[in-house]
């Protein structure tokens, strides 16, 4: 469904060894970068391109006392395990400093290094490891893993943008597979929180024992706290001291400790947000689609809980069409041949369905459905 990527490619001389100085994957929607182009008249643009929940659960007022604390995670890892149902081995500055840790001290146990991550998907985790030396393999089904050779194998659920989720009993297989390879599988998820029974996690008591499974989960999607830069990683208890010793003593700032206990303590505010994000899709779907059917002249999407994924006929159509909803203040995450729209807090509605009707007009008063 999605176009292939092009990764750099590495000699056989530079495979094995650290490659710092390549260039770091362009990041979501830049909405910024946008901002110091366009000038001012993007100041005011609906901002749809993260996948970040857009009602995220409001932050309280912080005791300055925290700011003036060194950060103990004992707290923060007690709730977690509540949360979870099981207890991380370590916290990072979110998942993305775990996903930059795990190659740094698991290049140590390959003797071929060799990453398989999906064609399309979260590039930073290609990027990581190609940092380190990886030869990069790319897949487009995650049941391809079964019969490749790989010393570590990522699988993203649910994948961002293509929205695949592999089966929990592939997912079985692949830690086999990964025993087997003498590899490590990490399982990357970052947006599986809105469907908690999906998770790998409550799988994880009867693997946990095996040193080769790595799943990373964020706070920054579900609860729209991409800023307070949490995430967690679960794993073997073998793995503790090396994860913590590489990760520092500090890797997460006092206050966004206190935040996210908070956050995930908060069980009134989870349930809601399930709600909200079940009505808000409803409505998205009922409203908001066909207009984006039309402007796109693409019914080839994926929907999930956050976020919504067209497929368009080419890159320049793609390229065309975020250009044109710019020109209605409507700010969206292009890809090569895709455009991902965020699932709008419900207060976004009715702006974004006034902003689409206006561009359907503008380009030729189609009648919408």
């Amino acid at each position: 469904m999605f176009d292939d990527v092009k990764p750099v490619q590495l000699s056989q001389e530079q495979l094995g060894q650290a490659q710092l100085d390549q260039v770091p994957p362009h990041h979501g929607g830049d909405l910024q970068h946008w901002q110091r182009k366009v000038g001012n008249d993007a100041l005011d643009w609906l901002d749809l391109s993260s996948a970040c929940n857009r009602e995220p659960r409001p932050v309280p007022e912080v005791d300055p006392i925290l700011w003036q604390e060194l950060p103990d995670q004992t707290a923060l890892l007690n709730q977690a395990a509540h949360f979870y149902g099981i207890r991380p081995i370590a916290i990072g500055a979110g998942s993305q400093h775990i996903i930059e840790s795990l190659p740094l001290f698991l290049s140590y146990q390959h003797a071929k290094k060799r990453a398989c991550v999906p064609r399309i998907g979260y590039q930073e985790h290609a990027f990581a490891w190609q940092k380190w030396g990886y030869e990069l393999v790319f897949y487009d089904a995650v049941n391809e893993l079964l019969e490749m050779e790989w010393s570590v194998a990522v699988v993203i659920q649910p994948n961002n943008p293509t929205g695949a989720m592999a089966e929990a009993v592939l997912i079985k297989a692949l830690v086999v597979r990964a025993e087997l390879l003498e590899g490590h599988l990490v399982i990357d998820e970052a947006f599986i929180d809105p469907m908690p029974h999906l998770s790998v996690l409550n799988e994880l008591e009867r693997l946990v024992k095996s040193e080769s499974l790595f799943v990373l989960r964020s706070v920054g999607k579900f609860f729209g706290l991409a800023g307070a830069r949490v995430g967690f990683v679960f794993c073997a208890t073998s793995w503790q001291s090396t994860l913590r010793n590489l990760l520092g003593p500090w890797p997460v700032a006092t206050p966004s400790l206190w935040l996210v206990e908070q956050a995930l303590k908060d069980v009134s505010w989870q349930e809601k947000a399930l709600l909200s994000l079940a009505d808000r899709q409803k409505v998205f779907i009922d409203r908001i689609m066909p207009k984006f059917h039309t402007v796109f002249d693409s019914q080839e999407c994926v929907i999930t809980p956050l976020f919504f994924t067209w497929r368009l006929e080419s890159k320049e159509a793609a390229e065309f069409a975020f250009s044109m909803l710019h020109q209605v203040g409507v700010h969206t995450r292009l890809g090569d041949g895709w455009i991902r729209v965020a699932l709008p807090a419900m207060h976004e509605m009715a702006p974004l369905n006034h902003a689409l009707v206006g561009l359907l007009k503008k380009a030729g008063g189609r009648e919408l459905a």
